[in-house]
């Protein structure tokens, strides 16, 4: 999925630059299958169409973040989506990999703000705005 204008097309957080590769799809509405259809739609634009990301992560060996990457570059770098992946073998490996990540540290209040458009929530008796944390603690007894 993604925005196309001209030869560009922004595609938001499914596909990262190719040495992170795809995004995790065990998030609420996440799809391994979706997630490898869609991508194997970008790569099957035109090589030279420009490929714009949500956000990137440098990895190690790259200290600077790369705003887009060509569809070329793409079909032969992405360590996940690259030509010659079958869908079952990115599946697999998409959930395995999932599954051994534990939540992203601001998962939660960034749930919080975007549920509410980015806009803080309302204040408290005291005037004061929260956001809610769940907290995994160990059985103790009080």
């Amino acid at each position: 999925m993604g925005y196309k204008i001209a030869s560009n097309i922004s595609v938001g957080y499914s596909i990262f630059r190719a040495d992170i590769g795809s995004a995790r799809v065990d998030f609420p509405g996440g799809s391994a299958e979706a997630t490898f259809n869609s991508g194997r739609k970008i790569l099957g634009l035109p090589d030279d169409t420009k490929i714009w990301v949500g956000h990137d992560y440098p990895s190690a060996g790259r200290d600077a973040p790369v705003p887009f990457m060509t569809v070329k570059q793409q079909k032969y770098g992405n360590k996940h989506l690259k030509d010659g992946i079958a869908e079952r073998e990115f599946t697999e490996m998409r959930r395995k990999h999932d599954e051994s990540l534990a939540a992203p540290r601001l998962l939660h209040p960034s749930l919080q703000m975007n549920i509410r458009a980015g806009r803080l929530p309302a204040p408290t008796s005291s005037g004061q705005r929260t956001v809610h944390l769940p907290l995994v603690l160990p059985k103790v007894d009080w």
